[in-house]
């Protein structure tokens, strides 16, 4: 149950019970789960179970036939909020089935792992629930014995407990007829572990304990390795929670404790996670849309009248007939933001769809079996544009100039990011544009006055605006004569991440609500704002990173700085270190300050280069070696991390290195034909980054070219205009400048096509330089022609300029 809805093989049951079969769920090791939908007489509309069924090779041997009927006794005994409802079972049918509630939701296993450890908030509800269903399931005399995360499933309103294949009655073994230990190693107890003959309540709530680990960190207890070791490990009830945050190592422990009569009782440990009263949990924004996609294929499924199929081969192409270049199956999807697959409707079907909505009501659960309730939908308008969805992909908190926080360039599009009634819109802020970050909730831009302003993304309105030290309008940022930037209030870029937005500046940190404004909570740490135009914090993990000021003696011009880790729930500080030792120099004057993130890793300049720490910690894990000394941001891309050198010597080359993800170490050189590369995007598929001789697209195996784009200036004399920096949308790199967006498809093998240039509606096309100089202070730069930005969310392209104009176009396939 813990998959999303895959289409049905051929030869598949239609039919199993009183039950239409829709689609498949899963797989098992002696048979298949599905989707269905009750169609007994009287049976509630809209009701939908998964219906586990037994292969009928195994359904003849008795043993196997025996064990089924035993789940389907034992699961009946299931009474519980918090627990899928069982519906019903026959274990003597052709195919024996057993019906429990349909949860249409991921799994916690599936949630972690795509959006990561969850709030501690939130591990109290969802812990306190799933207490509550071991205190009924207890209660009624049956004991789970298989408590892992991917047996709990996160629905809209509350985890639900499922799978009851190796429960038992109190008083059964932990082992089989075959002596062979039931349960998943990493989430077993030590009883389960030493084969006693009887376990108790106190196994599941050990293995509760190891679950709330998981879901605060993403991590098992009991570590990795053979399965021997872990075992081990779990029999000496030797944790890990070294990276559980304090709020919840008590409980935790408890749990953990090895003698079973330390443990609290089901209902005690409800009541120490805060009980089961009041709201569902608050599912962060990312668990939130997860689970929104099952939802939505769900409705698309329902939609369609008819179960999901799967497609034909296409036929062997014959003399004179084209290949067809389609798959021959779909595949089961891992996301849902395009629809579903399905087989074509039948005529009374096709009526029928006109009649109901592809809406599915998550909340209202009749009966707790599973009882959708579907609304009539108005008929749709006519598609603002009529261009194809985005390509799928995983939903993006975020996005800025240098893609996501890993700063690789690769930005996925997922269509169900696409504004609701979007259509090409163009904007203008109240100033000179100075650094964007958005998402499909809203564009919030940083002004040259060191104002905030943002924009609805589906029309372009203005939602809110705001002064970042309070300020009025009309301040200029600019340049000294010393290259050093001084922006008003040393206000930093913007980081939209998912409801919220980060701001930064000098003494304060910030987060609004990205689309009302609302301060939801500010910190008035001696932050250290702004240290070059490219300024931003960084938004991971649950966490913010940014730089602070250190300690400032008095006649201290530029104090030492450091970093520093926040909460992103409610500003606690977590963790800091410092990143400079001493007063900075202007001929030394670096962005001192996190760039980057990656698979639990935060990447900073420091003034020896660049470093990494674990970002729950805030522990050292490595720093650069002396050749890439140089190197001011990076970008991760798997175990690796690639940064290029700025020299600071006049007519000194880029070189660009390969580094140890962890540790920064040299990993070894970069072919020759990438040392001179920029690098702006890093990809699996292709390098790419503009050189001398243009855009240049590299497979990064071995460095060959694949492709070069020669980029002419357009400008006609007199006039300029400059070019943004690429990123991957999807499968297709993206830039601007100031008249048209350009695109190159790249291919399943990485290999690039032709370059696209779409003109953008709106755009303030090619301008005359004016004096950026001013003789007071120096380069200002709301005078200044600098490059657009281009943000792909969902298949749209929202563009920057530098003077203000805000375009919104569709992605060009």
């Amino acid at each position: 149950m813990g998959q999303m809805l895959g289409p049905l093989r051929e030869g598949a049951p239609r039919h199993i019970g009183p039950y239409e079969v829709l689609a498949r769920l899963g797989a098992g090791g002696m048979g298949e789960v599905y989707l269905a939908r009750d169609t007994a007489p009287g049976a509630p509309p809209g009701t939908y179970v998964a219906l586990k069924t037994i292969r009928t090779d195994v359904a003849g041997e008795p043993a196997f036939r025996e064990r089924f009927r035993r789940e389907i006794r034992v699961a009946g005994m299931v009474r519980s909020a918090y627990a899928a409802a069982p519906v019903g079972g026959d274990p003597d049918a052709g195919t024996p089935w057993l019906a429990t509630a349909y949860v249409p939701g991921p799994s916690l296993a599936q949630a972690v792992r795509r959006g990561g450890p969850l709030p501690v908030a939130t591990v109290r509800a969802l812990g306190a629930r799933i207490a509550r269903a071991l205190a009924d399931l207890h209660a009624a005399g049956v004991l789970h014995r298989d408590l892992k995360p991917g047996n709990v499933m996160l629905a809209v309103d509350g985890p639900r407990l499922i799978d009851f294949g190796i429960a038992r009655a109190g008083g059964a073994t932990t082992m089989t007829a075959t002596g062979v230990i039931v349960g998943t190693p990493s989430f077993m107890s030590p009883e389960h572990v030493a084969g006693a003959r009887h376990v108790t309540g106190a196994s599941d709530v050990f293995c509760l304990g190891s679950l709330l680990c998981y879901a605060a960190t993403g991590e098992d207890p009991f570590g990795e390795g053979p399965v021997a070791a872990v075992l081990y490990r779990v029999a000496q009830a030797e944790a890990d929670l070294t990276r559980l945050p304090e709020e919840l190592r008590a409980v935790v422990t408890a749990c953990l404790s090895r003698d079973p009569a330390d443990r609290p009782a089901p209902e005690a440990l409800a009541e120490l996670l805060g009980g089961t009263a009041g709201r569902p949990p608050a599912w962060p924004e990312a668990v939130r849309e997860h689970i929104g996609e099952y939802g939505r294929e769900l409705a698309q499924l329902v939609a369609s009248g008819g179960p999901l199929l799967e497609v034909p081969a296409a036929p062997a192409p014959t003399s004179g007939t084209p290949a067809s270049g389609g798959p021959g199956l779909h595949a089961a999807p891992t996301v849902a933001p395009l629809p579903v697959p399905v087989s074509p409707p039948t005529p009374q079907r096709r009526r029928r769809r006109g009649l109901i909505a592809a809406v599915v009501a998550l909340a209202v659960l009749g009966g707790g079996v599973g009882t959708y309730l579907l609304w009539p939908e108005p008929a749709p308008k006519k598609p603002a544009t009529a261009g194809p969805p985005a390509a799928s992909g995983p939903r993006v908190p975020g996005v800025d100039d240098r893609g996501l926080a890993d700063a690789s360039g690769v930005v996925p599009q997922n269509a169900a990011q696409r504004p609701a009634g979007w259509k090409p819109w163009r904007a203008k802020l109240s100033a000179p544009a100075f650094g964007c970050s958005g998402n499909e909730k809203a564009l919030v831009c940083r002004t040259t006055d060191g104002w905030y302003e943002a924009l609805d993304p589906a029309n372009g309105k203005k939602l809110w605006e705001a002064s970042a030290g309070g300020a009025g309008r009309g301040g200029q940022s600019y340049m000294n004569d010393h290259g050093v930037p001084w922006i008003v209030d040393k206000a930093s870029r913007p980081t939209v991440h998912d409801s919220v937005v980060v701001l930064a500046w000098e003494g304060r940190l910030q987060v609004r609500d990205v689309r009302s404004g609302a301060v939801r909570w500010e910190s008035k740490e001696p932050m250290q704002g702004t240290q070059r135009e490219v300024t931003r914090p960084i938004v991971a993990d649950g966490t913010i990173f940014a730089a602070v000021a250190g300690p400032s003696p008095d006649g201290v011009i530029h104090p030492p700085i450091g970093m520093a880790a926040f909460s992103l729930t409610d500003g606690r500080k977590l963790w800091s270190k410092m990143l400079t030792s001493d007063e900075i120099p202007y001929s030394e004057t670096r962005p001192f300050e996190p760039v980057a993130y990656a698979k639990g890793q935060v990447y900073a300049l420091s003034d020896g280069g660049l470093v990494t720490y674990d970002a729950r910690t805030g522990e050292l894990r490595g720093q650069v070696d002396r050749a890439a000394a140089e190197c001011e941001a990076v970008k991760v891309l798997g175990d690796s991390a690639y940064c290029v050198s700025t020299p600071h010597v006049v007519d000194a080359e880029e070189r660009l290195h390969v580094l140890d993800a962890a540790t920064l170490a040299a990993k070894g050189t970069v072919p020759a034909s990438l040392e001179s590369l920029s690098a702006d995007v890093i990809s699996p598929k292709a390098f790419a980054g503009f050189a001398k001789e243009g855009l240049g697209v590299y497979d990064p195996k071995d460095g060959t070219r694949l492709a070069s784009y020669p980029l002419k200036d357009t400008a006609p004399a007199g006039l300029k205009q400059e070019l943004s920096s690429p990123l991957l949308a999807g499968d297709r790199l993206v830039f601007a400048d100031y008249s048209a967006l350009y695109t190159v498809g790249l291919g399943a093998d990485g290999r690039p096509g032709g370059l696209k240039a779409t003109p953008v509606p709106g755009a303030p096309g090619p301008r005359a330089e004016e004096d950026e100089r001013d003789p007071n202070y120096g380069i200002v730069y709301g005078r200044r022609i600098r490059q657009p930005e281009v943000l792909p969310v969902g298949g749209i392209a929202y563009v920057v300029y530098d003077k203000g104009a805000v375009a919104s176009v569709e992605l060009p396939r």
